[in-house]
């Protein structure tokens, strides 16, 4: 199973709580995503659910932000049994 999450940080998130909440996530294990700069993907085991995956996401981007001082950012997430393409 994989996790997409694609994020847009707030206009005034600054270079460095920038990079600290990209560290964050991929210190929990995230990828990006080709070229796409916000767009980063993980691996899950077969057996995990759709909504354990979006919990744990979910968890890991608020750890991210509290990380990084960052409390304003919006994001969508995709659950698939699919790695993602990049083009």
């Amino acid at each position: 199973m994989y996790a997409m999450i694609s994020l847009t940080l707030n206009n005034e998130t600054t270079t460095l709580e920038k990079e600290k909440f990209e560290a964050h996530l991929r210190d929990s294990g995230w990828m990006k995503l080709g070229k796409v700069t916000t767009t980063w993907f993980t691996r899950y085991k077969e057996t995990a659910t759709e909504p354990k995956i979006i919990a744990e996401v979910k968890l890991d981007v608020g750890a991210a932000g509290k990380y990084s001082g960052i409390t304003a950012y919006d994001a969508v997430v995709n659950v698939s049994k699919s790695e993602p393409s990049s083009f």
